[in-house]
């Protein structure tokens, strides 16, 4: 499961990207408009990146957008964590080639475990 920090950086990007899109901007434009690379937009766009905080500054003055516009809340960043998880366990279970029946007798013995708590 992905961490708070790279989700958070992951819906930061996002919505930097969104708004860029909207704006008809390409990374490119973004890029020389801050005096930064590319790259970084791209990567902080995928939230590989996690740009300083005067950087994020500057992209959002680029943007004409507030800083309060492109931040996730905490309940914005946890919520998008429990989305993901059933998505782990799919995935898990896939990795070592469950079959439907073993899924459903996991899925049976977890939530008897569940149970017991």
């Amino acid at each position: 499961m992905e961490s708070f920090n790279s989700i958070l950086y992951e819906i930061l990007g996002e919505r930097i990207k969104s708004k860029r899109e909207e704006l008809n901007l390409n990374q490119n434009d973004l890029s020389e408009k801050i005096n930064i690379g590319r790259t970084s937009i791209s990567n902080i766009e995928k939230g590989r990146q996690q740009p300083p905080l005067h950087i994020l500054y500057e992209i959002c003055n680029a943007l004409n957008i507030d800083i309060h516009t492109i931040l996730p809340t905490y309940s914005d960043i946890q919520n998008k964590m429990d989305t993901e998880k059933p998505n782990v366990f799919e995935k898990y279970l896939d990795d070592f080639n469950v079959n439907e029946l073993e899924r459903k007798e996991i899925e049976t013995f977890l939530k008897e475990i569940k149970n017991d708590i």
